[in-house]
């Protein structure tokens, strides 16, 4: 390309001022044939896109397409948030919306009632175990179902007639412990209990206190 230019400008003898000026109106000569080559394109583009719309289109008959009867229907179905693609009729009438909204409420309530209906669920009871001791001096394992009076632990049957060989001071120290240290923790809530109502009464106090040497300062201004 720089070589033609530069033989035109030579056998022309434009020098350098005309071979600038000519390298310009060669970019804008281009510039305007690209422009015009892309604007044709997209008019063909344009005129393809809707050859291929009208061929699918034409055709059909208006009994083919989906469509409301009416624009009542159409406007009573929007109320109800009830879309055209819910149907399967063609043409639909407000009739046909209201059986469609008759359909969807009793489909609501169905699911309604059952999560309502309540979930059976089976309790499982801790297994508690016989705390006697065997012949062979392990520990026995079948399940404690009796607990005598005066024991402390549960037994099976068969040890439940010897239960107090099985339990000693120390089983019944310790539940003691456990009853003193209930106490303990039951003296001290109520303990709180009472030093949070005696800051109640002091603040009631000093409200009271208040409201009294602002009455007395309200009566000596007056006089």
């Amino acid at each position: 390309m720089n070589t033609s230019v530069d033989t035109f400008v030579n056998k022309w003898e434009l020098g350098e001022e005309g071979k600038v000026e000519l390298i310009q109106l060669l970019n804008e000569s281009l510039i305007a044939i690209s422009t015009s080559i892309l604007e044709n394109n997209s008019v063909k583009v344009d005129k393809i896109k809707l050859e291929k719309v009208e061929k699918t289109t034409k055709g059909k008959k208006s009994d083919d397409i989906q469509r409301f009867a009416s624009k009542k229907a159409e406007d009573f179905a929007n109320d109800n948030d009830i879309d055209i693609s819910e149907f399967t009729m063609m043409k639909i009438s407000k009739k046909d919306v209201e059986e469609k909204i008759r359909e969807k409420t009793k489909d609501n309530k169905t699911i309604q009632a059952d999560n309502k209906k309540p979930t059976t669920q089976t309790s499982t009871k801790s297994k508690v175990i016989c705390s006697g001791i065997t012949k062979k001096g392990e520990i026995c394992n079948r399940p404690g179902t009796n607990k005598p009076n005066g024991a402390r632990k549960n037994y099976c049957f068969r040890h439940c007639e010897d239960w107090k060989a099985f339990e000693c001071e120390s089983d019944s120290s310790n539940s003691d412990n456990e009853e003193e240290e209930e106490e303990i923790v039951k003296n001290e809530e109520e303990i709180v209990k009472n030093e949070e109502e005696i800051v109640k009464k002091k603040e009631i106090v000093k409200k009271e206190v208040i409201i009294k040497n602002e009455d007395s300062d309200s009566e000596l201004d007056e006089e």
